[in-house]
């Protein structure tokens, strides 16, 4: 009784915390880390029992990402400027959770309701909604209304939070995600959610990411959606992946003979405009890090208050502008020195290569997702947002932690 009890218990605290995460992901930060409260017992919970019935059976993706959190854990005690080394290393709670949360989950999804998955998905859609529409009506009125203040980024979109980039790419994984149920799945969206309230959710996440003016996750979709039809149809997905070979190019064309400069569309802006050389100053400056400390790195997440000095060295342009990598492999390279970079780079590769290898309804609707991850990750240091991470390690956590074949779908 006390074993059928305590199951109870982690199977609560498993769903509260996919709640939480449903409630806030895109509405607050610091509400969404209700996740990793609630999460992290059940998760070490069955990790042990895991372990104790030798069951804790990891994949190649999983221990490749295990040995990402262990070189930048190293690479942060390593690090001599890194004095709160501890606060540092909790940090890595996004990766790691990503990890633990696929036992509880696995439990969890055994004895799924169909009634529990449209409850979450309803109110998850409609509060995507409600932040978009929130995010657009502030770019016109320069007012959030929800947030109560004026709005946070002038130009762009920015939903609930106070980056236009970050909530970008983020919107971006959504959009990718809803485009790849609706070719592959329309006639079974009542299944998982209300119809009405998902396309519209839809719309209003499509022109919540048009106007966040997100370049890098422009690509990534563009690249991405190919891929929805990599498995339903060659035919298909050579001729997208042409269209967009195509669409790529002229735009090329179009940036790099344009004149405009900070004014018009951020889409066609011309190549060499300002913000384009200062993230290319952050690769070269990532780079030139890696080859001051090749083995060890600059620690994880201290990049960034190494950049001006590194540049400064180097005589690298926009020494003044020392943000992180703006690219999530950079930012490895030089954070946590090769290891460290070559097992984040297979745990991106095999975190594809594994969900595709499924061929199953999950595999389907999140290849191209994981696409859009490795692409977007070339143009914007995603891996360090916690708002993306939240929603990043959760789409991680559930493609390993869903029984392989299972329909999602009905």
């Amino acid at each position: 009784m006390k074993t059928l009890t305590n199951e109870k218990v982690m199977m609560n605290l498993s769903m509260a915390a996919i709640w939480s995460l449903i409630l806030f992901s895109f509405v607050s930060l610091s509400a969404s880390a209700l996740y990793h409260i609630l999460i992290i017992i059940p998760g070490l919970y069955y990790l042990y029992k895991g372990f104790k019935g030798g069951k804790v059976n990891l994949t190649k993706g999983n221990i490749a990402l295990i040995l990402t959190i262990v070189f930048a854990i190293f690479s942060i005690i390593l690090a001599p400027d890194i004095s709160r080394k501890f606060k540092q290393i909790t940090k890595l709670k996004y990766m790691l959770i990503g990890v633990l949360a696929i036992y509880p989950f696995k439990e969890l999804f055994q004895n799924f309701a169909r009634r529990h998955v449209k409850r979450l998905a309803n109110t998850f859609l409609a509060l995507l909604c409600v932040v978009n529409i929130s995010g657009i009506y502030a770019l016109f009125t320069q007012y959030h209304p929800i947030r109560m203040k004026e709005a946070s980024d002038g130009l762009r979109a920015a939903g609930m939070y106070g980056m236009a980039i970050t909530y970008g790419y983020g919107i971006e994984f959504i959009v990718i995600l809803s485009l790849a149920i609706v070719f592959l799945f329309r006639k079974k969206i009542p299944s998982i959610a209300n119809p009405y309230l998902f396309y519209i959710s839809l719309a209003t996440s499509i022109t919540g990411f048009y106007f966040a003016f997100a370049r890098g996750a422009l690509l990534a979709l563009i690249v991405s959606i190919p891929f929805i039809f990599i498995r339903r149809s060659k035919r298909v997905f050579a001729s997208l992946m042409l269209i967009g070979g195509l669409g790529l190019s002229i735009l090329t064309v179009i940036v790099f003979t344009t004149n405009q400069d900070g004014e018009g569309n951020r889409f066609l802006l011309k190549a060499k405009t300002k913000s384009n050389m200062i993230r290319l100053s952050q690769y070269e400056a990532a780079y030139k890090g890696f080859l001051e400390k090749p083995v060890t790195g600059w620690g994880y997440r201290n990049f960034e208050p190494n950049a001006y000095d590194i540049k400064k060295r180097n005589n690298i342009d926009f020494a003044e502008f020392y943000g992180h990598a703006h690219n999530n492999y950079l930012e490895f390279l030089a954070s946590t020195g090769i290891f460290g970079f070559i097992s984040f780079c297979l745990f991106a590769i095999l975190w594809l290569v594994e969900t595709y290898k499924r061929n199953d309804e999950l595999s389907q609707i999140m290849t191209p997702v994981i696409i859009s991850f490795l692409v977007s990750g070339l143009f914007q240091n995603t891996i360090n947002d916690g708002e993306n991470m939240f929603v990043l390690m959760f789409i991680y956590s559930l493609c390993y932690s869903i029984e392989k074949g299972k329909k999602i779908f009905i």
